[in-house]
């Protein structure tokens, strides 16, 4: 046995200087901080434009506020159920779902537009390059989304 572990105290203190390295080492690697959007697991990203969530909203008047109320895609239910799935899956969904009685009916771009505006109500930081419409640029980015606020 090395010397240094024939004394107790020592043997402790290595264990916890380990964890203590690791914890900081996983910590400082993770990219899923809420409201953020994690391309391959690795690197934080904006998804979506300001302009596109502007345009989104527009979207969400038209073909969504009918049926939906914004706190449906802000609440604990969504935030629960979509957090850490990718931005395809949920495109995808509402893409081929709404609006409801003629799914699949708007135009890929005013679904991405939708999508962002929905991103932004989560609190999800917006950058320069709109969001993606094809599934190669959406299934690898997944969405971490902040605890709902207060009364949602």
């Amino acid at each position: 046995m090395p010397r240094l572990f024939r004394n107790p105290s020592l043997f402790l203190l290595a264990v916890v200087a380990v964890r203590v390295a690791a914890a900081a080492r996983s910590t400082a690697q993770s990219p899923l901080a809420p409201g953020r959007a994690v391309l391959n697991d690795q690197d934080t990203v904006p998804v979506y434009s300001d302009s596109q969530a502007t345009a989104g909203q527009a979207v969400w008047g038209k073909a969504c506020a009918e049926c939906h109320e914004t706190k449906d895609v802000t609440g604990a239910d969504f935030r629960t159920k979509w957090a850490g799935q990718p931005v395809f899956t949920l495109f995808e969904q509402i893409r081929t779902t709404m609006p409801d009685g003629n799914p699949g009916s708007l135009p890929k771009d005013e679904y991405a537009a939708a999508l962002a505006y929905i991103l932004k109500l989560n609190g999800l930081t917006a950058g320069a390059t709109p969001l993606a419409t094809d599934s190669v640029a959406l299934a690898g980015v997944k969405l971490v989304l902040p605890a709902a606020p207060p009364g949602l």
